[in-house]
């Protein structure tokens, strides 16, 4: 990523109006990209086409962490189809459509998370799948159809 990126996403997500979230929060590329390994380095930020998907889904995220009152984390955002081969991510993950996330919030227990989001998908915040299986994080995803998972 060049600083002219940077400074353009990050542009586009302060556009967004958000109440709790920053740019670098959003602009996060996921733990394996920083780390050492077979991934690193592969993540890229959203192209400028598939971004719109993503605003349900970060203003559900947002939202919930107004009415948690709590921290939460955006573990992963868009991934890249190299990234996601190389973290052994779903062939057809969300996550490549731009249209999800998983996140955490580190401390609350995940079931007040998941309570929270399903609470927000029921208000129509957002219209798509809750990953709830997790035991530490929830993936949401704005598909177009109410699943659970």
């Amino acid at each position: 990523m060049t600083p002219k990126q940077i400074e353009e996403f990050d542009a586009w997500v302060e556009s967004l109006e958000l109440k709790h979230f920053r740019p670098h929060e959003v602009r996060f590329l996921g733990n394996s990209h920083y780390s050492s390994g077979k991934a690193q380095g592969l993540n890229t930020l959203p192209p400028k086409a598939l971004r719109a998907r993503l605003i349900p889904v970060l203003r559900a995220a947002d939202e919930a962490r107004e009415r948690l009152g709590t921290t939460i984390v955006i573990l992963s955002g868009y991934r890249a189809p190299a990234y996601n081969r190389a973290i052994g991510g779903a062939k057809f993950s969300r996550h490549m459509e731009c249209d999800a996330l998983d996140i955490a919030a580190p401390k609350i227990p995940t079931s007040k998370l998941r309570a929270c989001l399903k609470q927000l998908r029921k208000e129509g915040w957002f219209k798509g799948g809750l990953g709830l299986k997790y035991p530490s994080f929830v993936h949401l995803d704005n598909r177009g159809t109410n699943v659970d998972f």
